[in-house]
């Protein structure tokens, strides 16, 4: 919903600028698997985090658990 509104209000430029930073932020669990934020349904730009986890499904090893956030360019 969150993107929908961004998509509306904010310059075509700047919210393709935010799709790309997503795409590079993944979400990664312990078994492995790994998505990323922005095809997990997520908005990370302009984020520096060193260390951040986040709580999720694992459709892998399926079960609740905290994924860290990873940066790979």
């Amino acid at each position: 919903m969150i993107r929908k509104i961004l998509k509306f209000i904010l310059p075509k430029k700047l919210f393709q600028k935010i799709e790309e930073e997503s795409k590079k932020w993944f979400m990664v669990c312990d078994c492995g698997y790994s998505i990323s934020c922005w095809d997990a349904g997520g908005i990370r730009a302009g984020a520096a985090s060193y260390k951040k986890k986040v709580a999720g499904h694992c459709p892998n090893c399926k079960k609740i658990k905290f994924f860290s956030l990873v940066k790979k360019v």
